[in-house]
């Protein structure tokens, strides 16, 4: 099938504007986070420390808020494993005091990946 030059013109058009906007569109990336292994992320060495300055004070004891605790591994792991815990974090509605910054939310989201690392 022979084309005509419009069409040409126009295929041409039509794949320089999709080139531009996919250039311009912001890539998804790992925030830097100097200073820290963003590689061996475990529920020892970070996760449990995020928790027990952010999440334990209403999600842990004998009665822990809405149920959910949040002091050991097991406890952790399993909300992170309902999805719940992470889209929390994500949506700023926990904790309450305000958003985990980007680096800390990158390191929990790192641990997911990796399987839970203890």
């Amino acid at each position: 099938m022979r084309r005509r030059p419009w069409q040409l013109s126009l295929i041409l058009g039509l794949s320089l504007l999709l080139w531009e906007c996919k250039k311009d569109r912001p890539q998804a990336s790992t925030p830097q986070c100097p200073g820290v292994d963003t590689m061996t992320i475990t529920y020892q060495g970070y996760v449990a420390d995020v928790m027990r300055q952010h999440c334990t004070s209403c999600h842990g004891g004998s009665n822990p808020s809405k149920g959910i605790a949040l002091e050991t591994y097991d406890q952790v792991k399993n909300a992170a494993l309902s999805g719940k815990w992470y889209a929390s974090m994500i949506n700023g509605s926990m904790p309450p005091s305000g958003k985990l910054d980007d680096c800390t939310l990158a390191k929990l989201k790192r641990w997911m990946d990796t399987g839970y690392p203890q």
